[in-house]
């Protein structure tokens, strides 16, 4: 539950004609790259009530990783994954955070 000193800080009111108060809540923080911690494209800024209300589409985008993981580091895991089953890379020369998803690329 949130306190009031949090509650206040994400909620900011603002006089509005009639003298009545409206309050507006600050957007969250914008989704990054499991990663690289790069910002994602294509990953709207919104509520989780806000976000019910768009289609499957439109809350992430309709690629491999798509929401998770930028497009540089999809490009890289498949270089690595197509560089490991040809035989010119080892396990051990690959990131040991790139392994995780390049076994999920295996199942797809």
């Amino acid at each position: 539950m949130l306190t009031n000193k949090t509650r206040k800080k994400n909620i900011a009111s603002h006089a509005s004609s009639g003298s009545r108060l409206h309050s507006k809540r600050d957007k969250p923080a914008a989704a990054k790259c499991a990663l690289c911690s790069a910002k994602l494209a294509g990953m709207p800024r919104l509520h989780s009530t806000q976000l019910k209300r768009l289609s499957k589409t439109e809350k992430r985008p309709e690629r491999a990783f798509g929401g998770i993981i930028c497009g540089k580091c999809v490009k890289r895991i498949l270089t690595e994954k197509t560089r490991l089953e040809n035989g010119s890379m080892t396990k051990h020369n690959v990131d040991f955070r790139h392994l995780k998803y390049i076994e999920a690329m295996k199942k797809i």
